[in-house]
């Protein structure tokens, strides 16, 4: 309790930016379930936040408290714009160049503008992961973080 009361308040939980605190904002807090607390390394702290719809989404927050990657894996894609926040436009890019290049379905894979992200699945089990290069933390792999 005493590190949600710590964490910065703000609307919702994005790259680059803050991570999702609980009564920040009631369009956010309609869609979470609950949010943990998980886990603290050296040089990050992981929470865990349950989404309504039963997609957990894994916030990695560094030292100077901004989220620099995130997990997500559930019945539902959870609401990308709510994750992304900046980095949206860079994601819905490569996605509509995948559809003009003739991709249909498979792995959404994006390395532009920093963000990584690969998002797999279809309906009732999807699950991705998205961080950025810039803001992960010295000598933490991200892939083995991520998995």
């Amino acid at each position: 309790m005493l590190v949600a009361l710590a964490m910065p308040m703000c609307a919702h939980a994005a790259l680059g930016e803050a991570p999702f605190t609980s009564g920040a904002s009631a369009a956010v807090d309609a869609r979470v379930a609950s949010y943990q607390a998980t886990q603290t390394a050296q040089s990050y702290r992981i929470f865990a936040i349950a989404l309504n719809n039963g997609t957990v989404v894994r916030e990695f927050v560094d030292t100077a408290g901004r989220v620099f990657a995130l997990r997500w894996s559930g019945p539902d894609l959870p609401d990308m714009g709510m994750l992304l926040g900046s980095y949206l436009p860079v994601f819905k890019a490569s996605v509509q160049a995948a559809k003009q290049a003739g991709k249909r379905g498979g792995p959404v894979v994006v390395q532009s503008g920093g963000l990584t992200l690969v998002s797999t699945g279809a309906m009732g089990a999807f699950q991705g992961y998205a961080y950025l290069d810039a803001l992960s933390p010295p000598g933490v792999d991200m892939q083995a973080l991520l998995k």
